[in-house]
């Protein structure tokens, strides 16, 4: 697992990223975000401990994880599937548990919800109350 800050046009902290009631109907949204410095994929997901998000790319192929589908959700809303060959990841942390998975993660964006119901880009040294 990497420092998404560390890939080109990461979003910065604060950076809004969609109302957390677009969440609601699927449980899955994968969009772009646009910092300045070109196009930055995200992955939304409602997991079982609240919404989730990571950089939308399998380290595998450096594909999206919603390449072939967007039903990337596990059933119990625990994981998340990359669409392209299976693998699984937890959605509390990442970490690969399944198929090619096994012994890598995918890219946490820590994320917060304002006051106003926006998912925005947490401030990683944060600390959680």
């Amino acid at each position: 697992m990497g420092d998404y800050r560390d890939l080109p046009g990461a979003p910065p902290p604060g950076a809004a990223l969609v109302e957390a009631a677009s969440l609601d109907a699927t449980g899955v949204l994968a969009l772009e975000i646009d910092s300045g410095d070109g196009a930055f994929p995200v992955l939304l997901v409602k997991g079982t401990g609240g919404p989730a998000a990571f950089v939308n790319l399998c380290p595998h192929r450096d594909l999206p994880l919603t390449y072939r589908s967007s039903a990337v959700l596990s059933a119990d809303a625990t994981l998340v599937r990359c669409s392209n060959h299976d693998a699984a990841f937890r959605i509390d942390d990442g970490h690969g548990v399944d198929g090619l998975a096994q012994g890598c993660a995918l890219d946490v964006i820590p994320i917060t919800i304002d006051a106003d119901g926006m998912i925005r880009v947490d401030d990683p040294g944060r600390a959680i109350a």
